[in-house]
């Protein structure tokens, strides 16, 4: 994490965690192992811990950051570091919880939060133990983030409706003047709905289709940056580009994208009037949420993929190896 995201970050407690997490690992090597790779692998996630219990900056996101892809890094992917994970983000995830259960109309405070927080957990346990690459990069937005996507699953199965389409929800102020809503007590419009759902289905499926074609640079710049949130500090350090670098990266992605997808556009029937080709040239907060938006509906996107490899598709859909993704572009 660079230094400007780490001083505008709001702190997160990190240094009890690395206290039992030390203490795990101590455990480990008094019962002891035959095999001298997982002893020296636990060996050296010891002193990594070890240094950072002793720094000044403890209880931050760099130091969380730092402690989980440093011990990836070294082959060590136990239960314990999947508890020091949970162990500082937990309340993260709660809050996020809560927080989309209320903007949905539901209660905050229910039972759901903590089956959901237990989903959530089991998901980056997942995650943090199908993680493969020589050097990892997973990042705080993307751990919390997969909250938002089990929340999402959640209020999909007890409202079927839920956002399955764009016009669910308006994000930005400007955003108003395209955004029709639809009344779900009204049969005659339920079917202008199921129409929308259908539609927006079908330019979902474009979208993510254009931007897995995008080049990897540029398609896992675009994917930070709109999708996870980050800013061009943290973009620039997560894929090894100048900060300078990184808006260009951003434009030439997003110029790509349009481009292809725009004649794309035009072969979707019913795809006019206030979602149409004209609107998503002309306005530009569209275009620029477009992405995130279909990240969203109906299902959400795989998180496992989303941070391996910044492919796409939905939580319905089969994973894709990374090497058959590389291949696709």
């Amino acid at each position: 994490m660079s230094d400007r995201l780490a001083r505008t970050a709001r702190p997160l407690t990190v240094n009890p965690a690395l206290v039992r997490f030390r203490s795990r690992l101590r455990q480990g090597m008094a019962r002891g192992s035959t095999d001298p790779e997982r002893v020296a692998r636990r060996r050296a996630v010891l002193s990594l811990v070890e240094e950072h219990i002793q720094g000044a900056d403890t209880n931050t996101i760099g130091c969380f950051e730092a402690v989980l892809n440093g011990s990836l890094d070294l082959g060590y992917r136990a239960r314990p570091l999947a508890a020091f994970t949970f162990e500082c983000l937990h309340r993260r995830f709660a809050s996020r919880i809560r927080r989309r259960l209320a903007a949905s109309g539901q209660d905050p405070d229910s039972a759901e939060v903590a089956d959901l927080v237990s989903a959530t957990a089991e998901a980056v346990h997942t995650l943090i133990r199908g993680a493969r690459r020589e050097r990892h990069t997973l990042r705080y937005a993307l751990l919390v983030s997969i909250a938002d996507h089990r929340t999402i699953d959640f209020l999909r199965r007890k409202r079927p409706e839920y956002r399955e389409t764009m016009d669910d929800r308006v994000a930005e102020p400007d955003a108003a003047h395209w955004t029709l809503g639809t009344r779900r007590d009204d049969p005659e419009q339920r079917i202008v709905r199921r129409e929308r759902v259908d539609l927006a289905r079908r330019l979902r499926e474009a979208v993510l289709g254009v931007v897995n074609g995008l080049p990897d640079v540029e398609r896992a710049a675009l994917v930070l940056v709109e999708i996870e949130g980050l800013g061009y500090d943290a973009v620039a350090e997560s894929l090894g580009l100048k900060r300078t670098d990184v808006g260009n990266v951003v434009r030439r992605a997003r110029l790509k994208r349009d481009r292809q997808l725009m004649p794309m556009l035009r072969t979707i029937p019913g795809l006019e009037g206030h979602m149409g080709f004209s609107e998503m040239q002309k306005h530009r907060a569209l275009r620029l949420n477009m992405l995130r938006w279909t990240t969203e509906m109906g299902d959400g996107v795989c998180a496992a993929c989303l941070g391996r490899h910044h492919h796409l598709h939905t939580a319905a859909t089969p994973c894709v190896p990374a090497e058959a993704a590389s291949a696709a572009v």
